[in-house]
């Protein structure tokens, strides 16, 4: 049974801590191993979201109840290894530097978690600050505004972030068909997560590309047959969804368009962005958005 390595350190963690933790205090101290690998310009397992009085990590979230639905750990609100799981050694399993980052994390934790609220905002506004652009939004949350953003090289929780933090009131999926083997970006789990952050989201089918079309993309050329395409055939028989897309930007005012590339260039989001505003649908500046970690990802890929 595959165990991916961010869930080896949540079980690391376990079994570091010898016996029964309280969920809470669990969370608290993956959350500061985060903080230490992103200071320490390493990859943290997890990003936080933070919204309101709620701070979360929807994927951390998922992980647990995956290893609890597999009988490795034990059923909340504590966390501790269940055999079998207690007979095999995860701290063994890290890297090195995560082992030591991991028992460096469980000294500094015993100190934390006597004030454990104060500590979760604190530490979660820090690494939500380390995982956004470094440039903060130019405009306020009442000047409209289109964004686009892809999805790729990003997490649920950083994707949600990078939302927040430009202070998105709607999303729009532009995809196609919105079905994605990564957690969080299947159509309905991206809805609910969206809703629980107080973000809007609408499908608009009709704006996406037929899979058809998106095969054999392997050169600029073909990149700009198929945008020249979509916006010369494909968008203009789908006047009512740009409509409303229209109207939702009116109403909403700061709404973004999503899809799976993080290059802007390669995805016919930035081609529909464009169009509606050379046709007059919509007045407000474009913004593209990516996160650090996405722009990383985007300039160490091959080719």
């Amino acid at each position: 049974m595959t165990i991916v390595y961010r869930q080896r350190l949540v079980l690391a963690l376990a079994e570091l801590a010898g016996e029964e933790l309280e969920e809470e205090t669990a969370l608290l101290l993956i959350m500061l191993f985060c903080l230490h690998a992103q200071r320490e310009r390493g990859q943290a397992p997890y990003q936080f979201v933070v919204w309101g009085e709620q701070v979360r990590s929807f994927v951390l979230e998922h992980d647990l109840q995956t290893l609890r639905l597999r009988r490795w750990l034990t059923p909340p609100p504590r966390v501790a290894l269940l055999p079998p799981a207690g007979q095999t050694s995860f701290l063994a399993q890290l890297r090195q530097q995560d082992r030591r980052r991991l028992a460096r994390v469980w000294e500094e934790g015993q100190r934390l978690a006597a004030d454990r609220r104060r500590t979760w905002r604190r530490l979660s506004r820090q690494l939500a600050a380390l995982s956004l652009p470094e440039t903060a939004p130019a405009q306020s949350q009442e000047a409209a505004c289109l964004f686009t953003v892809g999805y790729e090289g990003l997490s649920l929780d950083a994707y949600l972030a990078l939302l927040l933090a430009h202070e998105v009131r709607a999303l729009v999926d532009v995809r196609r068909n919105p079905f994605s083997r990564k957690f969080g970006f299947a159509r309905a789990r991206l809805a609910q997560a969206l809703y629980e952050v107080g973000i809007a989201y609408l499908h608009l089918p009709a704006l996406g590309v037929p899979s058809e079309l998106r095969r054999d993309l392997e050169s600029e050329e073909a990149y700009r047959a198929l945008f020249a395409r979509y916006a010369n055939d494909l968008l203009p028989q789908a006047a009512e969804s740009v409509k409303r897309l229209a109207a939702l930007v009116a109403e909403k005012r700061r709404v973004a368009l999503t899809c799976f590339e993080a290059d802007p260039g390669h995805c016919h989001r930035a081609v529909l962005a464009a169009y509606l505003c050379e046709q007059g649908y919509i007045d407000a500046p474009v913004v593209h958005l990516a996160s650090k970690a996405a722009s990383h990802q985007l300039l160490q890929a091959p080719g």
